[in-house]
């Protein structure tokens, strides 16, 4: 989460990482800037840790938390 919020400090991004929830993140995101910021996310999440099996990160998009499920 650290590392998610440090590039988006370093980059031009309009998105918002709002909350926390458990294992769960929630942004608010442009349209415009959802596929770019979706891959970064998954890569940081997926690579946070190495392990010997894959962390494996799901993602979804709404327009409100629900939606996304």
């Amino acid at each position: 989460m650290i590392k998610i919020h440090n590039r988006m400090e370093a980059g031009d991004w309009k998105a918002k990482m709002l909350l926390q929830v458990h294992d769960e993140l929630v942004f608010d995101v442009p349209k415009t800037e959802v596929e770019s910021l979706s891959a970064m996310v998954k890569e940081e999440m997926e690579n946070a840790f190495s392990l010997d099996v894959p962390l494996v990160v799901d993602l979804g998009v709404g327009n409100n938390w629900l939606e996304a499920h």
